[in-house]
């Protein structure tokens, strides 16, 4: 067993997480970036319809996803690990950037960039351990899927 594999906790990784918030929190004060308005406010909807999608889909077609890599047995392709590699790294970010223009201050400023370089660093940790389970099955995903965002189609 690879400990490199174990290390991809996302237990870890929220610890790390709301670690820095906590701090962010506590040592920044309070001050808005730029004045709350109706359409960043409404930005909320939509990115957590976002979240639901891809965090409840990825969920839903794969129950192990959550866990650390080294307990992902089978690597997952369709529903929506088939429009991206990371769905809920991805639902997380526009979460975390929604919350931000819902309630602009500098501290959730602060958590938004927090919460995308963790995850960022995160899902190349997750991807080197997917890489070295899985081999040539998962290069092969990683060339056909795009990281974190789906592709815009136009038909």
């Amino acid at each position: 067993m690879d400990i490199r594999r174990k290390l991809v906790n996302p237990v870890l990784m929220w610890l790390i997480v709301i670690g820095g918030l906590f701090l962010a929190f506590w040592i920044v004060p309070a001050r808005f970036v730029f004045p709350r308005n109706m359409f960043m406010s409404a930005l909320i909807v939509p990115a957590s319809a976002y979240w639901l999608y891809f965090f409840i889909g990825a969920i839903a077609i794969h129950r192990k996803a959550p866990l650390s890599a080294d307990r992902i047995d089978k690597l997952v392709t369709e529903g929506v690990y088939a429009k991206m590699r990371h769905p809920i790294y991805s639902a997380d970010i526009v979460l975390g950037w929604s919350i931000f223009f819902f309630y602009p201050d500098v501290r959730f400023l602060i958590g938004a960039h927090w919460l995308m370089f963790v995850l960022l660093f995160w899902v190349r940790l997750e991807e080197r351990a997917l890489a070295g389970k899985f081999g040539e099955e998962y290069l092969a995903y990683k060339r056909r899927v795009p990281k974190l965002f789906p592709k815009l189609r136009m038909k």
